[in-house]
């Protein structure tokens, strides 16, 4: 059965859906790029709505050259939460998977680093690091006590960056 949805709120938690199943911050392209796989929402609807869901403050974004990144913010997390059962189950399982092709794709364009070093005999020091081409979305580096916890830290970014990525700007942009 091929679904088209031109309700608002239909649009709009399809939005938040997908913005939320990337689990790290999406660019717009990737949003019209997902729903251009999987038809079920009209360009123009969906793109009025997510302007209608930065000014209802249900997502955060922060504009790289000419993109804009989305995040969730908590009441879009909550509002998704309440009502994702209105997405049929059928178009939820088809956005997951086309997600997943999409998210290998921003895979592949991303770089991602996790390296440490000893810094003396008490100290190491662990630089980690996310990037676009040329620029650095990541770059962080932490002093820790021990190889052992240096690798540790380098083992679990390398593992998932997106969402560790995800958190801390989570995190960081919690109060603002």
């Amino acid at each position: 059965m091929d679904y088209c949805f031109d309700d608002k709120i239909d649009v709009k938690l399809i939005a938040l859906f997908i913005i939320n199943n990337f689990k790290m911050p999406v660019p717009n392209s990737f949003i019209v790029d997902t729903l251009a796989l999987e038809p079920f929402v009209n360009y123009f609807d969906l793109q009025e709505q997510i302007s209608e869901l930065e000014s209802e403050e249900f997502v955060t974004y922060y504009t790289e050259d000419t993109d804009k990144f989305y995040t969730l913010t908590e009441k879009g997390s909550q509002a998704l939460s309440f009502f994702s059962d209105r997405i049929p189950k059928t178009v939820r399982e088809r956005l997951l998977r086309t997600i997943k092709i999409k998210i290998k794709d921003l895979k592949n364009a991303l770089s991602v680093k996790a390296e440490y070093k000893k810094v003396n005999d008490i100290e190491y020091s662990v630089s980690l690091g996310i990037s676009e081409g040329h620029y650095d979305m990541l770059s962080v580096t932490l002093a820790v006590g021990d190889e052992l916890m240096a690798k540790k830290i380098c083992a679990a970014f390398k593992n998932d960056p997106q969402t560790l990525y995800s958190e801390f700007l989570a995190i960081l942009t919690k109060n603002i």
